[in-house]
């Protein structure tokens, strides 16, 4: 019997159970797991950085390139704007209420809208209009588009859209 006991009696190690984490034990361990990772990137990141070539500084014979000048006579697509709302956003008690992007006033006759690649004060002798000067600008106006400025939205409506020709007479 003894030896039947010892058979059966005997008992397989077993491993240890893993211990039970408070919430707060857990998130600490999850935090350590991901600060070693960081680490690890961290060091990866700086290993890269040794690795990159240095710099080449520019040459004493570079060239500065100017803005792309638009063409001196082209066509354009020309629209109408009013200082309105339905425009620029800005009702009549509004301080900037007529005041152009150079800070003019708007001007009948006068102001249009041009993209940025002109200048402020730009002149253009636009086909079936006249000299017109560029005050403003647009977040709608693109290259190749030019807003005119008309004193009343009926106007602007009728003016509709249009392709003009322009010429830059001045800039």
């Amino acid at each position: 019997m003894t030896i039947a006991c010892g058979l059966l009696c005997t008992q397989q190690p077993t491993e240890k159970p893993a211990p039970i984490l408070t919430a707060d034990q857990a998130a600490l361990q999850r935090a350590n797991q991901r600060i070693k990772t960081l680490e690890g990137e961290v060091k990866t990141l700086n290993e890269t950085k040794a690795k990159k070539p240095a710099e080449r500084k520019p040459s004493k014979h570079v060239v500065k390139r100017k803005k792309a000048e638009p063409k001196l006579s082209q066509t354009y697509e020309v629209t109408a704007y009013t200082n309105g709302a339905e425009s620029t956003g800005k009702s009549a008690g509004h301080p900037d209420y007529g005041i152009t992007a150079s800070g003019a006033r708007t001007k009948t006759g006068r102001t249009i809208a041009c993209p940025p690649s002109m200048e402020f004060g730009t002149r253009l002798s636009i086909e079936d209009i006249g000299v017109r000067t560029c005050e403003d600008r647009g977040g709608a106006i693109t290259e190749g588009h030019i807003d005119l400025y008309v004193a009343g939205v009926a106007e602007a409506r009728e003016f509709g859209r249009q392709r003009l020709k322009a010429e830059i007479i001045t800039k």
